[in-house]
């Protein structure tokens, strides 16, 4: 055993062939190496001495070192003191690591996407605009990370912009390449904590504490040493995984950056079609990203990476040598963008700019003015704007960003409140700006290009056309909320305003929604509360990054074009009649028909009840099923309306995340009508099957041992068995209804029984071996049902033979 006296020491390791410094310990009373004895292992790492050093040491095996922590209380606090210091600063060492590698993994796969976007040639089997499929046959390992990247980006709705933008290769895009680019570490730290705790107390009681029972002591060190061998294997781990990362970037003919030195030699050679304007800064990009990741691995292991080798000297070289030919392109691209944000052009998709300008100048003032709100309010709001105006970019997660975000947001959504409020009072008239904000969340005409403001202008009073689906616009739908065309929608936690009203006023023995007093239950209240139970936390939702969530539109939420993303009614139709053509059972349930004149005293029919949708004023990457009812209680609740919540501005594929938000409304449909027997396997339904599919996956004689292998590691990406369904459905509707196997056989079997393809696609893939069976089942079950029904209703016919609409509805449903 070791007990530093005075002076100061460094751990050190290697791992594999990186060296990093661990940390160093400095002071007295200090035993390094302890976690080594403890354990009775050989020193994972080097102790050396920084400086000159006084050190105490005592022969011992791990018997007599677990002996003398419990005998000499004094020594065993020492060590147990080393060992929280060390795991502290261990843990931070693993927190700079795997914050290094996710900056790697998120730049890799964001250059990956774009190296396709400037190459859409080198995957030979793939057309333009076709479906990428995975490949674990491809040998490359950048090209088998960029094919598997590129297939799970468009298979969660992600959209390639035209060509590679800044704002694309900085942006988070997590969620389209199924990756988590989080920086934090998880270990189990309950314990570590606890027993830190005891060690911050007056040393005197903690003395008092260990010498009454010096077993504590003991037990202390023992799960110490434990939780310093698992952070011991994290960093190994990281380490590991960070020099592979580092390697497929940097190192070998095949790596990353070696795939953009060639792209530029095919560009200098005038084989290449991309424009200078558009590869240089891209590759301008790649490498100071890249001089900056490297600068931080030095930072954290203390020497540069070895393996480097001279990819980035080749870089820098040919980006020098390009950016000085073709520098009069770049300069004018450059004064081109600068005369387009300064407004040179005065008329552009017929709206004169320049009158624009003057009308939406100092637009926050104009806002703040027209909504009235408490002038202290507006103070801390203008104060905090203006310092969020001056960061690199206002969405950063850093947590001191979004504490001023959040201070923001709470100010916004009120003034948001109070001008919908006066703009609806005032026969809908209020200055552009306003209007602008309370349709897409725009607040500040600095925090946007004029292209972007154009835009927004030129979309703002367009009609919404003649949807045949209940689709609405956000203000539209506050408007029926104010007037009670609709009920108040339910907050996250599930309340709905009569509920959280009833709690507000328990005094006053309310006990239906009738006895709610006329002054409490007004236009304003129920403005108030959906605007903060379901409109703003849907717009904070469809977001998709919590962590960089700001609730008004700025320049730095765009990373593809704002026409692309636009969402108006009739895309959402057509996105709705694209998916209600393959699964046209989406929206049915069994609702209850009474006819008392011909004798019907109850009859469950099917019907299809589209739910509502809204377009929020967000821009992002999510579609939010919110309810799967309107009503919850009572007569017609089975028969109302469910609430999905649209971004105005939809950042992928509207079609996929429309998919992931119906598979989330049928499922949570199908569990609300079941109640308690959701799950019931003996009540056949789609979730009581799927969870039992879940559950019992591994014991399935249909499944391979491979097969098995795969879906326990797909299902390692989702959080809830309603995550798996979604997954599932859309995979059922895009590839499945064309044929193309992308479920396996148990799931097939459960979606052809609970989701059926329309009769036409039926048709269509009833011959392929997979589905023949499956199908003659369901067209078996379906005529039996048929002829059940048709039997049952004859004794409805009126006198010409002819049945109720409902019930001949009804019936049809049920023809193969």
């Amino acid at each position: 055993m070791n007990i530093l006296h005075e002076g100061s020491v460094r751990v050190e390791t290697t791992l594999g062939d990186t060296s990093i410094v661990l940390y160093s310990l400095e002071g007295a009373n200090l035993t390094p190496g302890i976690f080594a004895l403890l354990e009775g292992t050989p020193y994972p790492y080097t102790i050396r001495a920084k400086t000159s050093c006084v050190v105490s040491t005592y022969v011992m095996n791990q018997a007599n070192a677990k002996k003398t922590l419990t005998s000499k209380v004094s020594v065993g606090v020492m060590a147990v003191r080393t060992l929280l210091k060390e795991i502290g600063e261990l843990y931070k060492r693993v927190l700079s690591i795997k914050g290094l590698a996710s900056k790697f993994q998120q730049t890799m796969d964001n250059l990956g996407a774009v190296y396709y976007i400037l190459n859409p040639s080198i995957f030979s089997d793939v057309s333009p605009g076709a479906l990428i499929t995975r490949d674990e046959n491809i040998i490359d390992p950048v090209m088998k990370l960029i094919r598997n990247n590129l297939a799970g980006f468009q298979e969660h709705g992600g959209m390639l912009p035209d060509k590679p933008t800044i704002n694309f290769l900085e942006e988070d895009h997590g969620e389209f390449f199924e990756r988590n680019y989080s920086e934090a570490v998880e270990w189990n730290d309950a314990e570590f904590h606890f027993i830190r705790k005891i060690l911050s107390v007056n040393p005197k009681i903690s003395q008092a504490l260990f010498e009454a029972d010096p077993t504590l002591l003991q037990s202390a060190a023992e799960s110490y040493v434990k939780t310093y061998r698992e952070l011991f294997e994290l960093l190994s781990k990281e380490t590991y995984e960070l020099s592979e990362m580092m390697n497929t970037m940097f190192v070998g003919e095949n790596a990353l950056i070696e795939k953009f030195n060639l792209t530029l030699d095919l560009f200098n050679t005038g084989y290449s079609t991309i424009p200078s304007t558009v590869l240089l800064p891209t590759t301008e990009w790649a490498l100071k990203k890249s001089k900056s990741l490297l600068d931080e691995y030095k930072q954290i292991f203390g020497s540069p990476f070895a393996a480097i080798g001279n990819s980035i000297d080749k870089l820098e070289t040919k980006q020098t040598e390009l950016t000085t030919k073709y520098g009069h392109e770049l300069s004018a691209q450059k004064n081109k963008e600068e005369a387009a944000s300064q407004g040179s052009e005065t008329i552009r998709a017929g709206i004169d700019t320049k009158a624009l300008k003057m009308e939406l100048l100092n637009s926050a003032s104009q806002i703040l003015n027209y909504s009235q709100v408490d002038p202290e309010s507006v103070k801390e709001f203008s104060t905090l704007m203006v310092k969020l105006k001056s960061f690199k970019n206002p969405l950063d997660p850093e947590p001191d960003n979004r504490k001023i975000r959040r201070t923001i947001a709470k100010t916004y959504w009120e003034v948001y409140k109070k001008s919908f409020s006066k703009w609806l009072q005032s026969g809908k008239q209020a200055p552009k700006a306003v209007e602008l904000m309370l349709r897409y969340g725009y607040f500040d005409e600095s925090l946007l290009d004029e292209g972007h403001i154009v835009e927004l202008v030129g979309r703002l009073y367009q009609g919404g056309g003649n949807p045949s689906a209940p689709i609405h616009y956000g203000t539209d739908w506050l408007e029926k909320i104010y007037s009670r065309e609709v009920p108040t929608s339910v907050d996250e936690l599930g309340q709905t305003f009569f509920e959280k009203l009833k709690m507000d006023l328990k005094d006053s023995g309310i006990k239906s929604e009738k006895d709610i007093p006329p002054d409490y239950d007004t236009g304003e209240a129920r403005l108030g509360s959906e605007i903060s139970s379901m409109y703003e936390p849907n717009v904070r939702l469809t977001s998709g990054n919590i962590a960089s969530h700001f609730p008004i539109l700025t320049k730095y939420h765009i990373t593809i074009p704002l026409e692309k993303c636009f969402v108006s009614k009739e895309d959402v139709e057509k996105a709705l009649q694209y998916i209600l053509s393959v699964d046209y059972t989406a929206f049915n349930r069994e609702v209850i028909y009474r006819n008392e004149e011909i004798g019907i005293k109850s009859e469950f029919v099917q019907r299809s009840i589209i739910p509502d949708f809204i377009l929020v004023p967000s821009i992002g990457p999510k579609i939010m099923m919110w309810q799967d009812l309107s009503i919850f209680r009572g007569a017609g609740s089975k028969e109302s309306r469910g609430r999905i919540c649209i971004p105005h501005f939809v950042t992928g594929d509207l079609k996929t995340f429309m998919l992931e938000a119906i598979a989330a409304f049928r499922w949570e449909l199908c569990k609300n009508t079941l109640g308690p027997d959701w799950n019931n396997v003996g009540i056949p339904s789609i979730t009581a099957d799927y969870t039992d599919y879940v559950q019992f996956f591994k014991k399935s004689k249909d499944l391979s041992p491979e097969l098995k292998e795969k879906i326990s590691s797909e299902f390692k990406r989702f959080r809830t068995d309603r995550d798996k369904f979604a997954y599932d459905y859309s995979m059922w509707i895009r590839y499945e209804a064309e044929g193309v196997q992308r479920v396996n056989r148990v799931v097939r079997s459960i979606f052809y029984r609970h989701i059926p393809f329309h009769k036409n696609i039926r048709e269509k893939v009833s011959s392929q071996p997979a589905y023949s069976e499956l199908h003659n089942r369901f067209k078996n079950v379906r005529t039996r049902q048929h002829k059940e029904f048709e039997n049952k209703y004859k004794k409805y016919m009126d006198a010409s033979g002819n049945l109720p609409k409902e019930l001949y509805e009804n019936l049809t449903f049920y023809e193969v």
